[in-house]
């Protein structure tokens, strides 16, 4: 589905928002059911050996006969000597009882180093494939490097049985193990990759049973390769054009794919397993599921946030019973693996909250470490994610888009929402679904009386009202030197044109840039002097626009054949210092980083010009990590508010969790302050070793000061006057590299392209607001 034709239905569905008069974003009932489904408690029912200089890294989880075997390598580190690596596993009830650990007998193999590549358990018997480097420099003239991978058998009691090589690369050839599977009635089965895809299957008396070349061009296209409980080879693989996913099993002695072929709607976001009670069992970073041939779509099995689970990866899932399953998890707060029994949860056992509903796509870590402490310790409400990428699907990428159009429309609009495509603000501001964020932090007693960086504000501002709440941002703009430039009261297409002409022959603009590169940052950069974001009203038969038009034209379409062959770094490096490149492109995510390219790339002081644009105003900002906004009509616009600010608070502005440049202005100028400090590491003592930043031109490298107050004060004042957002629209940006080639190519003047532009996008900004 074309992002176009999404946009389009959305906004013909919002538009039916108005008449439908909303109500609550889904009635209290369904979203406080939703919070108490697929809820599970969870018991570590084991810990790792955390001794000063030893680590273990759980490989694989089994179960059967009422145990639980856990294999891991053991990891104890030694100055003096090298790392001592220990193979076995942990023999265990499933509360974790009776606990044992059973060491490998490890083969023996001269001049090698190696590590367990995957391992499994079947009927009594413990199989991996070993990953062992060879080396053999006993002839100088013809030293051996090799890669070789060995299957490994032991008992259960870890006693060695046998060890065969499995590799089998020819010269020029190269192999590694990709899957060690269960091939049924205690045989093993190792996918092997590489140059060419083979299975290779063994008995447990050490016999090879089969090695059987794949099909090359199907297991180039894998997602997923797993085996049913019987040995039945499955292959979850894309078709030729990689737009549809395809579930089949696969015949490992004919080579061929057998019975019919079923269709997978969904997308690799998943982690695919074998099910138990179900076809398959899959995890992301929400939640775990299941799925049966004939699903419309993965069916949830375990909410992470629900369950109040701090983790975004779960692995190694062992079904115990329709009611407990054991698994492995990451723990987000402590960086551990952990290894706990998971308890089905009755929803009639869960405390009744207000629950409020927090929409987005790929929620990370931290937003969702902060969902479960809110969670925690809040008496009144418990925020619930909704996660609208898992709706995607290999040929349409725009489904989890629709999906909450669908809810918006149908009254499900989240409480909340994450905003990664700021395309669709307008629209949501005009359609009046979006809470006055202004309002909210006006009236909050902590937050209202704290000073913020009123040009951010602004930015995110329409028609005077605030309804965003974005805790980080940063700056896109582009610099030249002061020598060339002075400080300009205008910076047209007109100006640049005349600096160019003070300059060397040959001098550039902006470098080496292509057209197509060119136009996405004249809309990136000026999109908002073509498209009013409020009204709706567009200017592309402007003269600044057409001016844009002409200067394209100038550039080439594409690099020479032979651009990247004869590429010189150090010379494009040099090109703003050699004036020959008047504008550079800086992305300001915190001012100590744009030494770099002030200091270094340009090498004196340099002038804040932007984008040329027609009102002089190239310069945007964009959000940094998060962009949050309330629905107005949200029952919990308090918990929603209470959730949301604290994103402002000192206490996150100034924290470690800031990657841009905060938005209260007390935090940003304590960061600035950075600037002006020599770079430095700090030692496990707690002491700040100092060093320079260094730039390498002409041979040698030169140490770059830190800015003084005078350069830092510059900077803050430049930052303080950018108040627009970046703009882009994929849509429109066709639409103009459409009907823009006839000008390039002659067969229409430029007034009668920005003509022709001018009409097609206003009716498709009318008919998508």
């Amino acid at each position: 589905m074309k992002k176009g034709l999404w946009k389009r239905g959305l906004a013909l569905a919002l538009a039916a928002v108005i008449s439908l008069e909303l109500g609550a974003c889904g009635g209290k009932d369904e979203n406080s059911q939703q919070a108490k489904e697929n809820v599970y408690s969870f018991q570590d029912i084991i810990q790792l050996d955390t001794q000063e200089n030893v680590n273990e890294s759980i490989e694989n989880v089994f179960y059967k006969d009422d145990m639980l075997y856990m294999m891991i390598t053991r990891y104890v580190y030694d100055p003096e000597s090298d790392t001592e690596v220990t193979y076995g596993y942990y023999r265990m009830g499933v509360d974790g009882s009776d606990k044992s650990f059973v060491e490998l007998e490890c083969p023996e193999r001269d001049g090698n180093s190696g590590y367990i590549n995957s391992s499994i358990f079947t009927d009594g018997y413990i199989y991996a494939v070993e990953n062992s480097y060879y080396e053999d420099w006993s002839d100088p003239e013809n030293p051996i490097w090799e890669d070789r991978y060995f299957l490994d058998c032991w008992d259960i009691d870890g006693k060695l049985q046998w060890s065969a090589r499995i590799d089998n690369a020819g010269e020029d050839e190269y192999t590694y193990c990709n899957y060690l599977l269960n091939g049924g009635e205690g045989k093993v089965l190792a996918i092997m990759g590489g140059s060419k895809y083979e299975a290779v299957v063994y008995g447990p008396d050490g016999e090879q049973k089969l090695r059987s070349e794949l099909d090359q061009d199907l297991f180039n296209r894998s997602n997923s390769v797993f085996t049913k409980d019987d040995g039945t080879l499955m292959v979850m693989s894309y078709n030729e054009d990689w737009t549809k996913c395809y579930l089949s099993n696969y015949d490992i002695e004919s080579g061929k794919v057998g019975g019919d072929q079923t269709e997978v709607n969904f997308t690799s976001f998943y982690n695919i397993y074998p099910g138990t009670n179900s076809d398959l069992m899959m995890t992301n970073n929400i939640g775990v599921y299941t799925w049966n041939v004939g699903d419309a779509e993965p069916k949830m099995f375990m909410s992470y946030v629900n369950s109040d689970l701090p983790t975004n990866s779960v692995r190694c899932i062992q079904i115990i019973d329709d009611q407990h399953f054991a698994a492995v998890y990451s723990d987000f707060n402590s960086y551990e693996q952990k290894f706990a029994y998971f308890t089905y949860v009755d929803p009639a056992d869960i405390p009744d909250k207000e629950v409020l509903v927090l929409g987005g796509e790929y929620f990370n870590s931290d937003l969702r470490r902060r969902v479960l402490e809110f969670n925690k310790t809040s008496d009144k409400y418990r925020i619930t994610l909704r996660d609208y990428s898992i709706y995607d699907t290999y040929d349409d990428w725009t489904a989890g888009q629709t999906r909450l159009n669908s809810d918006i429309v149908g009254g499900q609009m989240p409480d909340i929402m994450v905003l990664n495509d700021m395309s669709s603000y307008g629209n949501y501001v005009s359609k009046g679904v979006l809470a006055d964020i202004g309002k909210l932090l006006a009236a909050d007693e902590e937050l209202g009386k704290l000073e913020y960086l009123q040009n951010v504000w602004d930015a995110y501002s329409i028609n005077g009202k605030l309804y965003a709440v974005v805790p980080s941002f940063n700056v896109r703009t582009m610099i030249a030197k002061k020598s060339l430039v002075g400080e300009p009261e205008t910076w047209t297409m007109e100006d640049v044109e005349a600096v160019l002409a003070t300059m060397p022959e040959g001098a550039q603009a902006f470098g080496d840039m292509m057209r197509d590169s060119y136009i996405f940052y004249m809309l990136s950069y000026a999109g908002q002097d073509f498209v009013d974001v409020e009204t709706g009203k567009c200017n592309f038969n402007s003269q600044s626009f057409m001016d844009m038009l002409e200067y394209a034209k100038t550039l080439p379409k594409e690099y020479p054949e032979d651009y990247w062959e004869n590429y010189d770094y150090f010379s494009y490096q040099n090109q703003y210092r050699e004036d020959r490149c008047l504008l550079c492109d800086l992305y300001m995510s915190n001012i100590r980083d744009c030494k770099r390219a002030i200091k270094g790339w340009m090498g004196e002081d340099v002038t804040f010009v932007g984008f040329p644009t027609a009102d002089s105003n190239g310069s945007t900002i964009n959000a940094g990590n998060y962009t949050f906004v309330i629905s107005a009509r949200s029952k919990h616009t308090e918990g929603a508010w209470q959730f949301v600010r604290q994103y402002l608070t000192p206490e996150y502005q100034t924290g470690d969790q800031i990657w841009d440049m905060p938005v209260l202005k007390s935090a940003f100028l304590d960061q600035a302050k950075e600037a002006m400090e020599r770079p430095y590491w700090t030692d496990q003592d707690g002491n700040k070793e100092y060093y320079d930043d260094t730039w390498y031109v002409n041979g040698e490298d030169i140490v770059l000061d830190p800015f003084t107050q005078e350069e830092v004060d510059e900077i803050c004042e430049f930052i303080y006057s950018v108040n627009r957002l970046s703009y882009y629209n994929e849509d429109i940006s066709n639409i103009i590299t459409e009907e823009a080639e006839a000008f390039f190519v002659g067969q229409k003047s430029v007034q009668e392209v920005a003509g022709v532009i001018q009409s097609r996008v206003q009716v498709y900004v009318n008919e998508n607001r």
